[in-house]
């Protein structure tokens, strides 16, 4: 077994590197006010009802809104930039800040007036009851 011998300044600029090329690289968020992120969401369906659910960590129910328009559904809100300086010189920031704006255009088969939101310990989920099954209109065309 070899032992190697800690190297603090070695450790430094091997974690500088790592935070330099991560800011530089395609997809490094960049977001000041006003700026958006895209919400992840997960879809799940049972034979009764669609539920989506989305984790928003730090957030509570008074910085999320969930709106119906038109057989679509967005959900919105946001989390506020943290302006506190940082006293050890740097600050390395992963989480997304700024708006979020997510939308999907629901199936025919929603019940859009029985859709339904909760949210807690941050996790939004929202339960979409289906209507009966709606079956595609089809009919046979006879060859003559």
């Amino acid at each position: 077994m070899t032992l190697v011998k800690w190297n603090p300044t070695r450790s430094l600029m091997t974690d500088f590197d790592r935070i330099f090329d991560s800011m530089f690289s395609p997809g490094w968020p960049r977001l000041s006010a006003g700026q958006s992120w895209m919400l992840a969401v997960d879809v799940n369906e049972t034979e009764k009802e669609f539920f989506l659910s989305a984790d928003m960590p730090g957030l509570d129910k008074n910085d999320v809104s969930v709106d119906i328009h038109d057989g679509v559904i967005t959900i919105k809100g946001e989390r506020a930039i943290d302006n506190e300086k940082s006293t050890d010189g740097y600050r390395i920031r992963e989480r997304q800040l700024g708006s979020f704006n997510r939308s999907f255009r629901l199936p025919d088969n929603v019940n859009e007036d029985k859709v339904a939101a909760k949210f807690k310990n941050g996790v939004l989920t929202v339960t979409l009851p289906k209507t009966k099954e709606i079956l595609p209109e089809g009919r046979q065309i006879k060859i003559s």
